[in-house]
C-alpha cells in the first residue's frame, strides 16, 4: 500500500467522530447519528462527504454556524406538506427528522414534500433516500445551497451562479434499493477538495480558473481568486444548468429562502416520499421494480464494460469491501483530523 494512505476500521472512525462532535457539545445520540452518516459515506467510495467532513463540521461549531442540541421543528404543515426549521443544528440530525416527518406523512397520505430552513450541510444526499426506500417507498431529495457555495456557472457564464445542487432518488427493491445520487455539475466541490488534498489533478472538461479558462489544477479552482465548476453535459450543459435551477427552486424557493449573503443556511434540503400502497401496492412495487432491474442489468456489456449495473449498486459492493478492510485515508486528511480534535481538548493519533 502507497505510505500515504492509512486503512482504518470503520468502527475507529465511528469512535472519533462521536468524541469530537461529543466534544463540540453535541447530545451522544445527535453525534453517533452524525459520525455514522459520514462513516457509510466514507464506507461507500464517497469520500468528498465522509469522515474528511469531521474537520469541517468541527470548525463550523467553533466559528457558531453549526449549534449542536438545537431544536428541529416543524414551522408550517399540511397533511402532506411540511417546513422544518432546522435551527442550524447538524444538517445530518435534521435531515434524519425530515426523513421521518415525510414518510410518516406519505403512509397517512400517499406522497409528502418536506423541505427546510436554517439546514446546515446534509451530507451524502443518497443516504435520506436510501432510508426512505428501506421503509418501502419512493424518495426523491434535492439539496441546494446558498451564495457561499456558488461555485457553479450557469450555461455560457463566467461567475458562480449556483452551487453543484446534487438530486437523488432511491426505489425499494427485494434486496439492495436502487440508490442514484448526482450532482449536477459536471464535478462536486467536495471531489475537488479531495483531488487538492491528494495532490492530483482534476479531470478535463470540470472546472474554470477565475478567467473562464479551462484548467485541471485544482489551487487555480480555489485561487484565490476561485475559479468555477462547469454545469452537467459538457457542450450539453444546458440540460445539467436545467436539472441545477429545479434543484434550486424545490430546495429552497418552496420554503421561500431568499438569496442571500448572509449565513442562513449551508444545504436547502427537499424531500419527496410517495407510497406505493395506494397505488399499485408495495408488494407489486417491489416485484417490478426487481423485474426492472433484471431486464436493464441483462444488458449485454459494451466493449470496455464488464457488466451493466443499476445505480448504487457498485457503491454498495464497495462498502463490503471496506468494511472488511478498512477505510483508505490519505495521511494528509488523518493529520488534519488530529489537527481539529486539539482544537476541542482531545488527543488523537490515527
Amino acid at each position: 500500500m502507497d505510505e500515504d494512505v492509512r486503512r482504518l476500521s470503520a468502527e475507529r472512525l465511528q469512535r472519533l467522530g462521536e468524541e469530537l462532535f461529543v466534544a463540540c457539545g453535541a447530545p451522544p445520540a445527535d453525534a453517533a447519528l452524525v459520525a455514522a452518516e459520514l462513516v457509510d459515506a466514507s464506507l461507500m467510495g464517497l469520500e468528498s462527504h465522509g469522515v474528511t467532513r469531521y474537520v469541517m463540521y468541527v470548525e463550523e461549531v467553533l466559528a457558531g454556524r453549526i449549534r449542536p442540541g438545537a431544536p428541529v421543528r416543524v414551522v408550517r404543515q399540511t397533511a402532506n406538506l411540511a417546513v422544518v426549521d432546522c435551527g442550524l443544528n447538524f444538517g445530518a440530525v435534521a435531515a434524519s427528522r425530515m426523513v421521518e416527518i415525510a414518510c410518516a406523512k406519505a403512509q397517512a397520505a400517499g406522497i409528502a414534500y418536506v423541505v427546510s430552513r436554517h439546514c446546515h450541510h446534509v451530507g451524502r444526499l443518497g443516504g435520506w433516500v436510501q432510508k426512505v426506500a428501506e421503509r418501502g417507498l419512493f424518495g426523491l431529495a434535492v439539496a441546494n445551497s446558498s451564495k457561499h457555495g456558488h461555485f457553479v456557472v450557469p450555461w455560457g457564464g463566467r461567475e458562480g451562479r449556483l452551487a453543484t445542487n446534487p438530486l437523488a432518488f432511491a426505489a425499494p427493491t427485494s434486496g439492495r434499493p436502487v440508490v442514484l445520487d448526482m450532482s449536477t455539475s459536471m464535478i462536486a466541490e467536495g471531489k475537488i477538495r479531495v483531488l487538492l488534498h491528494a495532490g492530483q489533478q482534476v479531470p478535463p472538461g470540470r472546472v474554470q480558473d477565475a478567467d473562464g479558462r479551462p484548467t485541471t489544477d485544482p489551487q487555480r479552482f480555489y485561487g484565490p481568486p476561485r475559479g468555477t465548476i462547469l454545469p452537467l453535459g459538457g457542450e450539453l450543459g444546458y440540460k445539467g444548468f436545467g436539472l441545477a435551477l429545479l434543484v434550486e427552486i424545490l430546495g429552497s424557493v418552496l420554503a421561500g429562502e431568499p438569496l442571500t449573503d448572509d449565513f442562513r443556511y449551508i444545504n436547502g434540503l427537499g424531500l419527496l416520499a410517495i407510497d406505493p400502497k395506494p397505488l399499485c401496492g408495495r408488494r407489486r412495487f417491489r416485484s417490478l421494480m426487481d423485474q426492472l432491474c433484471a431486464y436493464i442489468t441483462s444488458c449485454p456489456p459494451a466493449p470496455g464494460h464488464e457488466e451493466v449495473t443499476m445505480p448504487g449498486e457498485l457503491d454498495f459492493r464497495t462498502k463490503e469491501q471496506r468494511q472488511r478492510d478498512g477505510i483508505p485515508l490519505p495521511a494528509t486528511t488523518c493529520r488534519q483530523l488530529e489537527a481539529v480534535a486539539a482544537k476541542v481538548g482531545l488527543e488523537v493519533h490515527l
